[in-house]
């Protein structure tokens, strides 16, 4: 199936994964509040440690070792791969599950919300059935859509007739739960024939070594990526966990429409690398690196500038509190996008998994360090700086690792120092001027200040002939034609 094919349904499930909290999260905020929201939140963080254990990094492995298996046509092989990956998980999901059913015992603070700690268990015993990896390297993502959307509208139903009063926060816990659930059970068993459970014919063993570094890098990512909620719910309180979340989350919804390409290209560039085809390696950089630059400034910008207007329209007077946070956090847009793009799909085919691996260590460290002496001093805005530099400095180094691999390859093109300039100057100008849209309320400012945005700066890129943009337009007039 074409990149472009790939591409569009993998935009379809954004769309359906971002209207999704677009339509429940206002809802939900308004009704559950800081506080209530942040327990669920908070408990989902510590429990986001657990489930990553539970897959051992088989996702990440997963589409590296597929993908050659399918890049060779050895589907024997491929059928090994995948079982091996699926019954290892299943062993690692329960030893998990009762490592944080002992830790809930365990520690007060988690005793004290063990409902919801056990609602969200579920999650760790059945995330051994995420072969999200099976899918996006048979570039099936028409049905990963068709499953996501079903899923979403029975979701959005339930929540609507059960979610009325803050005490329903536990029912709101299990409908973060049992859809992802219900999805992975339906995946696992329209997947059965690609299964091999002739134990003669399959060895664990020679996916230990390597699936032990990137369990250990996807552990470590996940710890920066849930350790600010952690240490603001330990140190602070429940409410500035649901401050801070709201902030995250708006900022979160966009990320994944910069993050999409990546996953479209990454079984071609992984073919790419095996094959030693220099040329398609940088042809397919390029397009996801122009594309995070084109789609990334204006969707930073946009998000600092819009701080507000998002927050109280999504969120609600309540948590006016978390438009600072939304904007300190908003630039890890392009930098986060930029170093999971590198560290996934040309670092890791690259067999780099222990340099990955040394850079997340030091990003942990860097992050706790960072949210110890400033969440005292700065609440949830010292956890959102603090995320803010460790991504900063994460996807720097990244770049340097790529450089020393493709030394010839130019990250900062013409193309893209032009995108930056012209992107600051339209938003410098428009922020300027935003107190003129604003008096027409936070509706219209979130729909007008974005189709303004976006016509000065894609007019702007098509008059300075930006290459990339120009090949956007002529593809679009020939699937026209």
């Amino acid at each position: 199936m074409s990149v472009s094919k790939n591409y569009l349904y993998n935009v379809l499930l954004i769309i359906s994964n971002t209207i999704f909290p677009i339509i429940t999260f206002p809802y939900v905020s308004r009704v559950l509040m800081p506080e209530y929201l942040g327990k669920v939140y908070f408990v989902q963080g510590v429990v986001a440690y657990f489930v990553i254990v539970s897959v051992l990094g088989a996702p990440n492995y997963g589409i590296k070792e597929l993908s050659k298996a399918k890049g060779i046509g050895d589907w024997v092989e491929f059928k090994k791969i995948f079982t091996e990956l699926f019954l290892m998980t299943i062993l690692s999901s329960i030893g998990s599950l009762i490592v944080l059913l002992i830790a809930v015992k365990s520690y007060d603070k988690f005793t004290k919300e063990s409902l919801i700690f056990y609602i969200f268990s579920a999650q760790v015993l059945f995330e051994c059935f995420h072969i999200n990896h099976f899918f996006i390297v048979m570039e099936n993502h028409k049905r990963r859509l068709i499953r996501s959307f079903t899923i979403r509208i029975l979701s959005l139903g339930f929540l609507f007739y059960f979610i009325k009063t803050p005490d329903d926060y536990y029912l709101y816990a299990l409908l973060l739960v049992v859809p992802e659930i219900l999805a992975r059970i339906v995946d696992v068993f329209s997947v059965r024939k690609y299964f091999n459970f002739n134990f003669k014919e399959l060895n664990f063993k020679r996916h230990t070594k390597s699936m032990l570094i990137i369990f250990l890098y996807i552990f470590t990512i996940g710890i920066y990526g849930s350790i600010d909620t952690t240490m603001l719910g330990i140190m602070i309180n429940d409410t500035e966990v649901g401050l801070y979340t709201a902030a995250v989350k708006m900022y979160k919804m966009v990320l994944p429409v910069i993050l999409t390409l990546g996953t479209v290209l990454s079984p071609r560039i992984i073919g790419a690398i095996k094959r030693k085809e220099k040329e398609n390696i940088y042809k397919n950089i390029d397009v996801f690196m122009d594309y995070a630059f084109i789609v990334g400034i204006p969707a930073t910008v946009l998000m600092m500038i819009l701080a507000r207007e998002f927050t109280l329209l999504f969120s609600g007077e309540g948590f006016i509190g978390s438009i600072e946070t939304m904007i300190i956090m908003s630039p890890c847009l392009v930098f986060l996008a930029i170093g999971t793009f590198i560290g996934g799909q040309v670092m890791l085919p690259n067999d780099l998994e222990r340099d990955i691996l040394i850079i997340s260590i030091v990003g942990v460290f860097l992050n706790i360090g960072l949210n110890y002496f400033l969440i005292p001093v700065y609440l949830r805005n010292g956890a959102a700086i603090a995320t803010l530099v460790t991504e900063i400095i994460i996807a720097l180094v990244k770049i340097y690792q790529m450089k020393r691999i493709y030394s010839d390859y130019k990250i900062l093109t013409k193309d893209r120092i032009i995108t930056m300039v012209i992107g600051v100057l339209i938003s410098t100008a428009l922020y300027l001027k935003i107190d003129l849209i604003r008096v027409y309320g936070n509706l219209f400012t979130l729909v007008i200040t974005p189709i303004v945005y976006g016509i000065i700066y894609f007019i702007s890129l098509i008059l300075l002939k930006n290459t990339r943009v120009l090949m956007w337009i002529n593809y679009i007039k020939k699937r026209l034609r």
